[in-house]
């Protein structure tokens, strides 16, 4: 596994081929992404052919890492810490909580959804 877990948003636009999102996560070589992602981009898919895109794209491209019973902890813990203060979300705290087992950076066009979150390492697209 590579040190960088890649949130939806910038799988999304990897897979629209948005030429920054393409170089910057080509770049970055191996990454890896949440169960909780892979899902959300299975679950946009619009018919068979872009089923088998994504299916294609996650297995060649992408470790895809599994919530484990210490990840549900670390998201549970932080959704009591950030909801009420800063709206954290469930799958949110999940993605953040896989970064922080497995020492990531986790690499968003989302920074305002987890820039709370103490200790979490995180990475935009440059420029």
């Amino acid at each position: 596994m590579g040190q960088y877990l890649v949130d939806t948003n910038l799988l999304v636009d990897y897979l629209r081929g948005e030429k920054k999102t393409v170089s910057f996560l080509d770049s970055l070589g191996e990454v890896a992404v949440s169960l909780v992602s892979a899902g959300e981009i299975y679950q946009g898919a619009k018919d068979r052919k872009e089923l088998n895109l994504i299916t294609s794209f996650l297995s060649a491209y992408c470790k895809i890492i599994p919530c484990d019973e210490q990840i549900s902890n670390l998201a549970l813990g932080l959704l009591e810490k950030y909801t009420l203060s800063h709206g954290l979300l469930i799958l949110d705290a999940l993605i953040a909580a896989t970064v922080m087992r497995y020492d990531l950076t986790l690499v968003t066009g989302n920074l305002k959804h987890f820039r709370m979150i103490k200790g979490l390492k995180m990475q935009s697209l440059p420029g």
